[in-house]
């Protein structure tokens, strides 16, 4: 769960997109939620947590989308840098139903270091908390198929867990992602806007 997560999120921050392995993880997915499915209807719990429902379509693990910029585009909300506020305005919209392309070639998350680090980071702790949340029992393992992840979270969460603690999980998970996101985001920020200040007294001059 971690590998499939992590092997997404590292290419998806040098630009090729995480669909590019839907020939590899989504016969893992489906054979697994089946045998969920399969579980449920013969009167016993799911216990296979790796399904596109738990890597997707919870959006826990991609809170905002691939590598969880959620609270990273909230951040950029309130930013310093002209730039990244106006691209926090723009991309919210998007981010929101868990579509970070806009994000990640608009701010861009795409080949800047200081915001590849991050999102690895978050591409790495999401799957961990998630798998021991269902694991320990704290959180419904997936056993509906609801292939969607552009419903918004914690909406989705509920939906597909079928499990009111969702909402607390995904609460948790915003607090973890914007712990890792922020120390990060406020390097980038201030390069930003030094660049910003360079730039207008150029200008003046």
């Amino acid at each position: 769960m971690i590998t499939l997560s992590f092997v997404q999120v590292f290419f998806f921050s040098l630009g090729i997109s995480p669909w590019v392995w839907g020939a590899i993880r989504n016969p893992v997915f489906a054979t697994a939620l089946a045998a969920n499915i399969a579980a449920v209807a013969a009167g016993q719990d799911p216990v296979y947590i790796v399904t596109y429902e738990t890597m997707f379509a919870i959006a826990l693990i991609t809170m905002g989308g691939q590598g969880s910029p959620l609270p990273l585009n909230v951040l950029m909300l309130r930013s310093k840098s002209k730039r990244l506020r106006a691209l926090g305005r723009v991309c919210i919209g998007p981010t929101i139903f868990n579509i970070s392309e806009p994000l990640m070639y608009g701010a861009p998350v795409v080949f800047t270091p200081m915001l590849m680090l991050p999102m690895w980071i978050c591409g790495i702790v999401g799957p961990i908390i998630v798998w021991c949340a269902m694991r320990f029992g704290l959180l419904n393992i997936p056993s509906i198929s609801l292939q969607v992840g552009q419903i918004p979270a914690p909406i989705s969460t509920v939906l597909v867990t079928q499990d009111w603690r969702g909402v607390i999980w995904f609460v948790v998970l915003f607090a973890v992602y914007m712990a890792i996101w922020y120390p990060f985001w406020k390097v980038y920020e201030k390069q930003e806007v030094e660049k910003e200040k360079e730039k207008l007294e150029n200008h003046g001059e």
